[in-house]
């Protein structure tokens, strides 16, 4: 879904990115997702996520994330962020964040990681609010978080499926 709207003179992006995965529960999901500093397990496009600042799982904690995508400077070998937890909810399975620092574009940038209920089992749901990103359109942006939102659906499928036959 994408939605964007004009304050003022300032573009404001936003925008949800949802996938299924079949078969796993949303607790078992959110028992993996929930790790705030290991996105490089679920997220083929990020090859580091360490934390670097702050109580592990805590708000106010900074973690570090590099990968091959910088759509802001295509040359560049690694496109990296410091995103800062902002707020964490278990119970309700969601955490925020943002952005602090970036290569990759950013400006001001919030996004909402949650774990739902589905039929077929879970859902992830990446829902955001920023400035423009540079280098990228609203639609491919949103197009790119859906593509990573599936990614991680398929990788949660797999992760359970073997923990099942194990």
């Amino acid at each position: 879904m994408v939605r964007g709207a004009d304050v003022g003179a300032t573009a404001v992006w936003r925008g949800t990115a949802r996938a299924v995965a079949a078969g796993p529960t949303p607790e078992e999901a959110w028992a993996l997702l929930g790790d705030f500093c290991a996105l490089d397990r679920w997220v083929p496009s990020v090859r580091t996520c360490r934390r670097v600042e702050g109580a592990d799982g805590r708000p106010g904690c900074v973690r570090y994330c590099a990968g091959p995508v910088n759509m802001a400077a295509p040359g560049e070998a690694v496109g990296w962020s410091k995103e800062r937890l902002v707020e964490l909810d278990p119970a309700g399975r969601w955490y925020s964040y943002e952005v602090v620092e970036s290569n990759k574009g950013f400006g001001r940038y919030r996004a909402t990681v949650r774990v739902e209920p589905d039929p077929a089992g879970c859902a992830v749901t990446w829902s955001f609010e920023a400035d423009p990103v540079t280098g990228w359109t609203l639609e491919g942006f949103v197009g790119f978080l859906e593509n990573l939102a599936h990614g991680v659906a398929r990788r949660l499928e797999e992760e359970i499926k073997v923990k099942a036959d194990a």
